[in-house]
């Protein structure tokens, strides 16, 4: 059994970090939540705009994506920021009840003072940090892990060699008993029926066609032909010329294995094997709805570079293009080139990956997290009142 340092949780998946998170669960603490975070060095900040006038759908999806964010794997701590002290409770008993570190501040019980609001969180947050600083890591088996898999500003790189990788990535992974998630429903088009034929049983196949019918009914009431547009002027200047070349491409991230479950956006992943969570083709809350569903760490491919990341979940760069991985070597975590200048096979580079999957998941930092560049983004489903 492969084995990672990791942070054991009283329940659920272990953690490959041990984030003090700043959850800011509405737009009205936004600003106090930056002050926050500015005086708590190496904390994750999530900060929502919204909060209040969203109903039905969109309103239950945002709480339970600040929930998830709250009880993730790697968050160690949560200080939650809030209008009013109902709200605040929502989610500090959440993070509790999940066995995290939790404490709640809001506008309403500091007299809507926001500048005394945020000196005692920032205070808490200290002594917070403190226990999670003294927390070790202990060995926790690999199988715990959800890789997330993305792509964005794909070229022919992408296709050709580094979204397959991942690929193998994904069916090594699967079978050593853990999970993987690639989303961007529409980033499927045209090749839809051949993820239907690998679904392991009849009513994943089922729910997984209502959810791409639904995401295609989104864009049909909008008046947007998907058809146009994509691929898009990267995508072309990179070598993509028809929207099948890339749907093939991104894809081929899944790998070969059997699909054991078709996911709403945001819905956590429960069991081993290979899912297809139902999201945005946007990077940002594409990621953020596959770390929402539980995944620890993610890898990202590009072709011409992108310099996007999770806050919460270590995100894995690769390229295959030589000229990107020359260009932003400050960007790129694996360089995936060797293989698409034909210098070596692509399963020559698979081990390198892995076992570079194993450091990050054991605390080595990935060019995301040196360069400050994660962040988390929620979905809007509908508009507020």
């Amino acid at each position: 059994m492969s084995l990672f340092q990791g942070y054991a949780r009283d329940s659920g998946r272990a953690g490959v970090r041990n984030h003090l998170l700043i959850l800011s669960v509405c737009g009205l603490n936004a600003p106090g939540a930056r002050r926050v975070a500015a005086g708590l060095p190496g904390a994750v900040l999530i900060s929502s705009g919204y909060g209040r006038g969203q109903v039905g759908a969109d309103k239950g999806f945002h709480a339970r994506m600040l929930r998830a964010f709250a009880t993730h794997p790697n968050t160690g701590g949560v200080i939650v920021l809030a209008p009013d002290d109902g709200l605040c409770a929502q989610f500090v008993t959440a993070a509790q009840e999940a066995g995290r570190l939790a404490q709640g501040f809001s506008l309403q019980s500091h007299g809507e003072d926001g500048s005394a609001m945020a000196t005692a969180a920032i205070a808490a947050g200290r002594v917070m940090g403190d226990r999670l600083a003294a927390m070790g890591r202990v060995p926790c088996p690999l199988s715990d892990i959800v890789i997330a898999a993305e792509c964005g500003h794909s070229d022919a790189s992408s296709g050709i060699v580094t979204n397959p990788l991942v690929g193998d990535l994904l069916d090594h992974h699967v079978s050593e008993g853990g999970a993987a998630v690639i989303s961007e429903t529409l980033e499927w088009l045209g090749c839809e029926p051949g993820l239907y034929a690998r679904c392991v049983r009849p009513d994943i196949a089922d729910r997984l066609r209502d959810l791409v019918a639904a995401r295609h009914a989104i864009a049909e009431r909008a008046g947007h032909d998907l058809l146009i547009g994509n691929p898009g002027p990267q995508n072309h200047a990179g070598g993509l010329t028809t929207l099948e070349e890339k749907s093939l491409g991104a894809i081929s991230k899944a790998g070969l294995g059997p699909i054991r479950g078709a996911l709403a956006e945001g819905e956590p992943v429960m069991n081993p094997g290979l899912h297809l969570m139902d999201t945005p083709t946007l990077s940002p809350e594409s990621i953020s709805s596959m770390v929402a569903g539980g995944a620890q760490v993610v890898c990202f491919t590009t072709g011409q570079g992108n310099p996007y990341g999770s806050a919460l979940s270590p995100t894995i760069k690769l390229t295959g293009n030589p000229e990107t991985a020359a260009r932003l070597p400050g960007q790129i975590d694996f360089d995936a080139s060797p293989a698409f200048l034909g210098q070596v096979d692509r399963a020559a580079l698979l081990p390198g990956l892995v076992d570079l999957l194993e450091k990050v998941c054991s605390g080595q930092s990935v060019a995301v997290e040196r360069n400050g560049e994660g962040d988390e983004v929620i979905s809007r489903l509908g508009p507020s009142v």
